[in-house]
């Protein structure tokens, strides 16, 4: 990734390289639903993205109330129109943001995507910033955090910034992750527990898929899950027991998986109301005599946890859900 200003401090320019094909990229640069779910950041989150992908089109998007402010602004609004269209390869449109200096000015977002061998290289050229050097300094970095996000959703279909507390512990025996949902509590523990919503949700092409998912959902209860690695074509189960429930605050069961062998460890849900939702929290705990499996399953459940999302908030499930290259199952 590269970033350059030029000498009269008008141009913000970031680059990267993305292992999808122009196509994806481009449709994750203009479909509503898709920047609604990887525009954003943990510390102003998204609250809508409208964007009316033609030449001529108009865009709009506003955040929730910040953890920064630029020109004293925290919480962020920006629109324009789209002056160049020619996908998947060039997309260019006005850009005037609430928090500029004149915020009736116009700058211009230029996205150019260049096919390579492997994937993708893109640049993003903002220009027209040399009159506010507080929000072109807050540029020279905020772009840059722009295209890790369009890679990271790219490449594997999930937002970065869902992830952002997960960590494996330093003896790599447990993973653990917290998210904010839009979303009730009861409205998370059903699509936790319910097998019907479960195999709605949990896979996506490219990845794998599930073919049958069953579970009494009780302490002592048995549950499965059984479905199709879309790497290699072959099945997979996985499964265990229920632990403890009380509904809608806490779910944990025990977990055995098919490519784990016959190791056996401990899935922790912790659903906390939270400003506009829920937290949730996940504990994935007995992996000390397995470390690597630990690091495996961490990014598994970044997957996984982007899925629920997806589906809680939006209704996205593995059919709607857009393919991506394939990836390790875990």
């Amino acid at each position: 990734m590269a970033k350059a200003v030029d000498p009269e401090l008008d141009v913000v320019i970031a680059e990267i390289e993305i292992a999808a094909p122009a196509e994806r990229v481009f449709r994750a640069l203009t479909e509503s639903d898709q920047l609604l779910r990887w525009f954003t950041d943990a510390s102003c989150p998204v609250k809508f993205w409208h964007m009316d992908a033609r030449l001529g089109g108009k865009y709009s998007y506003a955040t929730q109330p910040g953890d920064f402010a630029v020109n004293g602004v925290r919480e962020f609004e920006c629109h324009g129109e789209i002056l160049e269209w020619d996908p998947p390869r060039l997309l260019v449109y006005t850009w005037m943001g609430n928090w500029h200096l004149d915020p009736n000015k116009a700058t211009i977002v230029r996205w150019e995507l260049t096919p390579l061998a492997l994937g993708t290289q893109v640049k993003v050229t903002h220009s027209g910033l040399a009159g506010d050097p507080e929000a072109r300094k807050d540029y020279s970095g905020g772009w840059l955090g722009v295209v890790d996000k369009l890679k990271q959703f790219a490449e594997t279909g999930t937002a970065q910034t869902i992830m952002a507390t997960a960590t494996v512990s330093h003896d790599r025996e447990a993973i653990q992750a917290e998210v904010h949902i839009a979303a009730p509590p009861e409205r998370v523990f059903q699509a936790l527990t319910d097998p019907r919503q479960l195999l709605q949700w949990w896979g996506q092409k490219g990845t794998y898929h599930p073919t049958a998912w069953q579970g009494d959902v009780r302490p002592g209860g048995r549950w499965r899950s059984d479905g199709v690695s879309d790497v290699d074509g072959k099945p997979y189960h996985v499964g265990g027991e229920y632990v403890e429930l009380d509904p809608p605050r806490l779910v944990s069961y025990t977990w055995v998986a098919s490519w784990s062998g016959p190791l056996q460890t401990l899935v922790r849900w912790e659903l906390e109301p939270a400003a506009d939702g829920t937290r949730v929290r996940l504990c994935h705990s007995g992996f000390g005599k397995a470390p690597a499996a630990a690091q495996d399953h961490y990014q598994g459940w970044q997957r996984v946890i982007a899925w629920m999302q997806a589906f809680v908030e939006h209704g996205e499930t593995v059919a709607t859900r857009p393919a991506i290259i394939p990836a390790p199952r875990t």
